[in-house]
């Protein structure tokens, strides 16, 4: 998924990059929205792009694909499985299985809250799911 983008502040190695994006690119919502109702996000500056510069800027499709299975199909996937497995333990102790299976579900569910929160804090730090600058287009 390709964008273009003009760097509006620069922290660090990181360029922060104010661009109008694309419909695919809208509906990801990892960027932030100024208050003029355009996308800012961080991207390493590996180019070393200044103040002004227009810049393209591409982040893999199997990383939006990962990153949208781990935010949507986890939870759901965690949920089902604490509620098979209560449910099925339930039965061994004597405990009405349906109960049990929900309390599970809602269990697990709230771990996977805070397995996907832990999964963003990491995949923040290593940059792994931002966008990669490659190219600059026009110096500004």
């Amino acid at each position: 998924m390709s964008e273009t983008g003009i760097v509006v502040a620069l922290h660090g190695d990181q360029a922060i990059v104010e661009m109008e994006a694309s419909k695919d690119c809208e509906a990801c919502g990892a960027c932030r929205y100024t208050s003029s109702g355009r996308m800012v996000t961080p991207v390493r500056n590996s180019l070393d792009a200044g103040i002004g510069d227009t810049i393209k800027m591409d982040i893999e499709p199997r990383l939006v694909v990962a990153a949208a299975l781990i935010v949507y199909l986890l939870p759901i996937a965690l949920f089902f499985v604490g509620y098979g497995l209560f449910s099925w333990l339930g039965g061994q102790v004597g405990v009405a299985a349906e109960p049990a299976g929900i309390v599970g579900g809602i269990i697990f569910l709230v771990i996977s809250f805070f397995t996907v929160a832990r999964v963003d804090k990491r995949a923040g730090v290593s940059h792994h799911f931002e966008p990669k600058m490659y190219e600059i287009t026009h110096r500004g």
